[in-house]
C-alpha cells in the first residue's frame, strides 16, 4: 500500500534537510582541505543538476498530472472501506460449523 510523503516537522521537507546538511559537510570540508571540498562541491553541484533535469523531464516540475496522488486517495478508500467493514460484520466466524454460535 501506498505510503504518503510526511514532512518531517510540518513545514520542513526531507529533501531540504539532507540538502542542508550536505551543504554543511561541504563548507566543513572546504574549511579542512580546499581541493577536497571543492571536489565535493562538484559532486553536490552535478547530483543537483541530474535531480533538476529528472524532476524537469518526468516529475513533479513538468507539469503533467500525478499518477500518485489519486493512487493515494483509492488505496486510503479502500482501508476506510475495509475498517468500516469490519466493523460491521463483527467478529469473523470459525470454518467449522460447530464453532460458530
Amino acid at each position: 500500500m501506498p505510503v504518503s510523503s510526511e514532512r518531517l516537522s510540518g513545514w520542513l521537507s526531507t529533501k531540504w534537510l539532507v540538502s542542508g546538511v550536505a551543504l554543511v559537510a561541504d563548507a566543513l570540508l572546504l574549511n579542512y582541505d580546499l581541493r577536497l571540498g571543492l571536489a565535493a562541491a562538484v559532486l553536490i553541484a552535478v547530483v543537483a543538476l541530474v535531480w533538476i533535469y529528472i524532476a524537469l523531464r518526468f516529475g513533479s516540475l513538468s507539469g503533467v498530472p500525478s499518477v500518485r496522488s489519486p493512487l493515494m486517495e483509492r488505496s486510503r478508500l479502500q482501508a476506510a472501506n475495509r475498517r468500516k467493514a469490519e466493523r460491521l460484520s463483527g467478529p469473523e466466524q470459525g470454518a467449522d460449523p460447530a464453532e460458530r454460535p
